[in-house]
């Protein structure tokens, strides 16, 4: 099910994978738009305000895990549904993704039609919430 203009803010260094999703997002119905670095995530969701962001944790500019903190924190990001692309399939690093309070994780390399359906997934029970 497609949830149309959506918008997915893409947080990836890699020039090559955002690119990627991006295309694949805007031929699903989607609105993206992508930063490369960390520090420019908060700024972007503040501002744009998207329905989703995917963090990498391939950020090298700051730690991935205290930016999604602070967007947790932040009351104009917090509801946003965060999803973080993992680099590495460690029980460690999933756990530590999890504990930072991220709505979902997915490993690289990733499952671009399971990615979609996570993130759909995400931006339906957001709008739940926001509804209660």
């Amino acid at each position: 099910m497609n949830t149309p203009k959506s918008r997915i803010l893409i947080a990836d260094p890699d020039p090559d994978v955002s690119e990627t999703l991006q295309l694949y997002f805007s031929a699903n119905g989607h609105e993206t738009q992508t930063v490369p670095q960390a520090n420019d995530i908060i700024k972007t969701a503040r501002q744009w305000q998207p329905n989703a962001i995917l963090v990498s944790t391939e950020l090298t500019d700051k730690n991935p895990y205290q930016i999604c903190r602070e967007l947790l924190e932040d009351t104009l990001t917090a509801h946003i549904p965060i999803i973080m692309l993992l680099h590495l399939d460690e029980r460690y690093v999933r756990l530590e993704a999890l504990e930072t309070g991220v709505d979902d994780i997915v490993t690289k390399p990733i499952d671009i039609e399971e990615l979609r359906l996570r993130v759909e997934a995400a931006i339906r029970l957001s709008t739940l919430r926001m509804q209660v």
